[in-house]
């Protein structure tokens, strides 16, 4: 009979651990860090896929910049440790969740597995947080106005021009024609390149003091003042959005709807700038838009 009853109890074992592991996940994710698991940490340089994803979650890059600020932890640093903790994944991160001893303890791993690397990924996290500050549409003050739209569309596939994939984030603004929705600078810089792209149509790239390039696409038109060298801040007006571009012929538009096309491109050593996934930054964005009373914005130029 015991042997019985002890042949039944081995039945439900796997049952049991499974309900343990189920806890523990549990228990891991409402401490904050959702699908971190203690099994080491793998720090990923800045080239990296999982990196260049910059998959912070809706909310997770600001949450970790206020956790920074009130543990006076360095920004980069901070999102470094956090999103290599998380497996690059800091969907439903918040900072309440988030401990002290824990992050000294992740930190410290990291360094000693390759701190060079550490500092090289901290510097372009720290880059970031310090260059965005204006969501690069303005959001008028009229509630009844429409605003633009996006989604993750980064490296989703393009054919015009061969096969790739895309760099960048689109802004749907087809609510209005081409040449109506301002174009805002998200963060302070100096303009690099600016004029006709055959996939970019009307663009403007604007390197920040950091290093990092942001670029934008498929304008109708430029703004009066900005060409290349002309130093900017973060909200001044760029132009505005349109449907330019896919074409040699220089002013073609209307070969897609008006959207405004973001992109933004870190330096990485012994190679060209590589680009990232604007997407949740642009979320990080959102609520600090410029307010104006209406669609005119500023004086613009006659052409691009």
């Amino acid at each position: 009979m015991e042997k019985k009853r002890f042949a039944a109890a081995l039945l439900y074992l796997p049952a049991l651990v499974c309900l343990g592991l189920l806890i523990l996940s549990f228990h891991d994710y409402f401490r904050g860090l959702g699908s971190y698991t203690w099994a080491g940490t793998v720090l990923r340089g800045p080239d990296d896929e999982f990196v260049r994803a910059m998959d912070f979650g809706k909310e997770g890059f600001g949450e970790i910049l206020r956790w920074a600020a009130e543990q006076d932890e360095e920004p980069g640093e901070a999102l470094t440790v956090w999103m290599a903790a998380a497996d690059y994944d800091l969907a439903g991160i918040r900072a309440e969740g988030l401990e002290t001893g824990r992050y000294e303890e992740i930190r410290e791993e990291l360094l000693a597995e390759d701190e060079g690397g550490f500092a090289q990924l901290a510097a372009v996290y720290g880059a970031l947080a310090e260059d965005l500050e204006v969501f690069p549409i303005p959001r008028n003050a009229d509630p009844s106005c429409l605003f633009v739209t996006y989604t993750d569309g980064w490296g989703d596939p393009r054919t015009y021009g061969g096969d790739r994939r895309h760099e960048g984030c689109d802004l749907m603004g087809d609510h209005y024609a081409d040449g109506t929705y301002p174009v805002c600078s998200m963060t302070d810089g100096v303009v690099e390149q600016i004029g006709w792209l055959p996939l970019g149509g009307w663009r403007v790239g604007i390197r920040s003091d950091s290093g990092i390039y942001y670029y934008y696409a498929h304008m109708a038109s430029y703004a009066e003042g900005i060409g290349a060298g002309t130093r900017v801040e973060a909200g001044d007006e760029l132009g505005r959005m349109g449907s330019t571009g896919y074409s040699d012929a220089e002013g073609t538009s209307g070969n897609f709807a008006t959207h405004l096309h973001v992109g933004i491109y870190i330096p990485v050593e012994g190679q060209e700038d590589l680009s990232v996934n604007p997407y949740y930054l642009l979320l990080y964005l959102e609520g600090k838009e410029v307010k104006t009373a209406e669609y005119e914005f500023a004086e613009l130029s006659a052409s691009p």
